[in-house]
């Protein structure tokens, strides 16, 4: 048995830049359970891969699909659903304005018809966790930046977009600074018995991102000032890491932006991997200074299809 697939260069117009994504159309015919969803993930062997749901003859407008990292299912990633929206919205005639996904149903819609970018806005459960991080767990794993905190009492906010998708923020003071980070020397960030001390209670599932950025950079691309990120998970950067950009975002936006109105976000990553990804983000607040919405924004180009061999029960 067999399904068909489609892979994705995603927060690009460019292939072989941005993110690259598998997606996996899943077919009534051919039952597939959650440990094939995850040895094709890890045969892919990308940062996710999506397994889209066959359309539903009620639900029309809407495409439900499961979001796979190697390891686990997770229920929200940024370019997975960028990803999705500009398949079905700007690579097939579908009719999807829907996408369903574990952390909700997730609008998308095109937001320049010229450049077919899309927007997705993005279910959002944010929470500012009460704990921070010291400078000395952060250097245990991304030593590389000690000359860059002279203060040792240096601590590091922890923020989670939608529950199981967490993000630690990382801010640095110049784009120097960001080209000497590299992934973690060894070991997790937390494992499952320190997530409790640092994540609050009810937050400790998922996975947890190192987000480093540094703000207004000067684009030689866009002419404008941007926010340079790197995102890594233990032994991995990420390209493009959708929903750390949400997050970060967010949370600039809860702790800095103004109530009552829409704060604009343009994250550039990938640039140290000659991957260069471009990630829009749009909070708005509402007059009591609660998120309303969050909209994420990018493009996506085809790269390659085929069908790949459903592995045995």
């Amino acid at each position: 048995m067999a399904l068909k697939f489609v892979t994705l260069d995603v927060f690009t117009s460019q292939p072989y830049k941005g993110n690259p994504l598998g997606v996996v159309f899943l077919d009534a015919s051919v039952p597939v359970n959650q440990s094939q969803k995850q040895a094709i993930t890890q045969e892919f062997n990308l940062s996710e891969t999506i397994f889209v749901h066959p359309a539903n003859s009620v639900e029309k407008h809407k495409r439900t699909i499961d979001i796979f990292t190697t390891i686990c299912e997770i229920p929200f990633a940024g370019h997975p659903t960028i990803g999705a929206a500009s398949w079905f919205l700007c690579h097939a005639e579908s009719g999807v304005t829907t996408l369903g996904t574990k952390s909700g149903d997730i609008p998308i819609s095109i937001s320049d018809a010229a450049s077919k970018a899309v927007s997705a806005q993005i279910a959002h459960n944010t929470r500012i966790h009460a704990s921070r991080l010291k400078l000395n767990d952060l250097l245990r794993l991304h030593p590389t930046v000690a000359p860059f905190f002279p203060n040792p009492e240096t601590t590091f906010p922890i923020f989670s977009i939608v529950n199981g998708m967490s993000q630690l923020f990382i801010e640095l003071p110049s784009l120097a600074a960001l080209s000497v980070v590299t992934t973690a020397t060894g070991g997790e960030l937390f494992d499952s018995s320190e997530k409790g001390n640092y994540l609050d209670a009810g937050w400790t599932s998922g996975l947890i991102c190192v987000y480093f950025f540094v703000r207004d950079v000067e684009d030689d691309v866009t002419k404008q000032k941007v926010i340079r990120t790197r995102m890594m998970l233990e032994n991995l950067e990420d390209a493009a890491t959708g929903s750390s950009a949400s997050g970060l975002a967010a949370y600039l936006t809860l702790t800095e932006g103004q109530a009552g109105q829409k704060h604009r976000y343009h994250c550039v990553q990938g640039v140290e991997m000659g991957r260069r990804s471009d990630i829009g983000v749009d909070v708005t607040l509402n007059s009591e200074k609660q998120i309303e919405e969050v909209v994420l924004k990018g493009t996506a180009v085809r790269v390659s299809e085929g069908t790949i061999t459903v592995p045995e029960a």
